[in-house]
């Protein structure tokens, strides 16, 4: 492994465009107590901290009523302005919130919880999330064709209710699609952007789009595609990358907060990517890293040159995210980032609430080489 070093040590005091946050310490609704996310703990037992936030409309930045909002087994809704608070939840390295309204793509990212230093104050652990409109909603008959909208069904189809059960009659579809190098995707792709692969490691990715398709029965209830069925999915083609002919399939689970590989896609005559599907839900078609990742080490301090900590900090490619959950109490991060890419990086205060993004590119990193900062 090398190390590269350079002069350059990041300050959110020289940090320039605000990336969100700003000083709102509004709180919101309530929620039961909870056991904490499924995520391990490393933290001893007796160990707490709370978790609040605010849920927005991506389009309006206005706060979202009634989101449901779930951390591990607690839930809780938003208020009338979007905010909402967990109490009593244990520590965490890498808890997953997943977010629910009725119009709005499942949204779900991850945060650390954890306990302040020094005087025994809990942290809020404070999360702004923007949640994204379906591009896509209509009614169909069960027995018709769907060809279009970055889905295809076969009219002979068959699908089960909620309770496994043979069903027929109207399905309402809810399909929303990104294309990852926009701003929107990135910030619309549930959870981070690295999975388990067929084989049962955990590798990063990069990603070339993400599509949710959800189905519902007359009743309002979940659909599902009946056990051997298929359905394609079509990705539309990003102009700028790179094109294998083959990528896997990644579905998100959100229970776990997980990307997993199943199944392929393949590139077609027009450069977009299709593949089938066995079950409904959010999917990706991602690029694996098969080599080491480049290495990005930094430090975070204020404008007195003292280091701040409880900073999330994020590097964002053409068509990747890496993120480091929060510094530590010397301001350090580390970021692993998609190696011979260069990225750009933003940092979110969550202690303060005040995010920005730093003015400048940071160059590609060497497969295996480690830049500190």
């Amino acid at each position: 492994m090398h190390i590269k070093q350079s002069i350059l040590i990041l300050s959110l005091a020289t940090l320039l465009a605000g990336c969100g946050g700003g000083s709102s310490t509004s709180t919101g609704a309530t929620s039961t107590s909870s056991t904490g996310a499924t995520s391990t703990s490393t933290s001893a037992p007796t160990a707490k901290a709370i978790h609040s936030g605010q849920v927005k409309d991506s389009s309006t930045g206005n706060g979202l009523v009634n989101v449901k909002v779930s951390l591990g087994e607690a839930t809780t809704t938003t208020d009338e302005n979007g905010f909402y608070t967990f109490s009593d939840l244990m520590v965490e390295e890498a808890a997953v919130v997943n977010f629910e309204k009725e119009g709005y793509l499942l949204g779900s990212t991850q945060i650390q919880l954890k306990a302040l230093s020094g005087d025994n104050t809990t942290s809020s652990n404070y999360l702004e999330y923007a949640m994204h409109t379906n591009n896509y909603q209509w009614d169909y008959n069960s027995s018709d064709e769907i060809d279009g909208t970055h889905i295809m069904i076969d009219a002979s189809v068959s699908y089960s209710d909620i309770n496994g059960k043979p069903y027929s009659g109207t399905n309402t579809a809810e399909l929303i699609y990104f294309d990852i190098t926009s701003d929107e995707g990135k910030a619309a792709f549930p959870g981070a952007f690295k999975g388990i692969n067929s084989n049962g490691t955990l590798v990063q990715f990069d990603t070339y789009g993400l599509i949710s398709i959800l189905l519902e029965d007359s009743n309002g209830d979940r659909l599902r595609l009946a056990e051997g069925e298929t359905v394609a999915l079509r990705f539309d083609k990003v102009s700028s990358l790179e094109k294998p002919n083959t990528l896997p399939l990644w579905y998100y689970d959100y229970d776990q907060g997980l990307w997993f590989e199943e199944g392929y896609a393949e590139l077609q005559e027009d450069g977009t990517y299709k593949g089938d599907i066995s079950h409904l839900g959010t999917w990706s078609v991602n690029r694996p890293l098969e080599e080491d990742p480049g290495i990005y080490l930094g430090r975070i301090i204020d404008e007195n040159g003292s280091p701040i900590g409880n900073v999330r900090v994020y590097g964002v490619g053409e068509n990747w995210v890496s993120s480091d959950l929060t510094t530590d109490e010397n301001g350090i991060f580390e970021l692993k980032v998609i190696p011979g890419e260069s990225f750009e990086l933003t940092a979110y205060d969550y202690q303060n609430k005040y995010g920005a993004s730093y003015n400048g590119t940071i160059a590609a990193i060497t497969s295996g080489d480690v830049v500190e900062n």
